[in-house]
């Protein structure tokens, strides 16, 4: 999800988000990723971690299906 802690117009809305998904059993990984001047905050439910490396390699395989036209 958009990060709740970057500094932009709609932080307030971002910030309730975070707390819905947070109420509804997800978790903040304190993993982010960025792209162009967006922050996004990778957030999941269960037990475990979830580094940057997990999310590199998910991201790996995605782009053998991914296509740019």
């Amino acid at each position: 999800m958009e990060s709740p802690r970057q500094e932009c117009a709609n932080k307030e809305q971002r910030q309730r988000r975070h707390a819905f998904y947070l109420r509804n059993g997800f978790r903040d990984t304190n993993v982010y990723r960025c792209w162009d001047d967006l922050e996004m905050t990778i957030m999941m439910m269960g037990s475990g971690t979830f580094t940057l490396q997990d999310w590199d390699e998910i991201v790996g395989e995605l782009r053998k299906y991914w296509t740019w036209e």
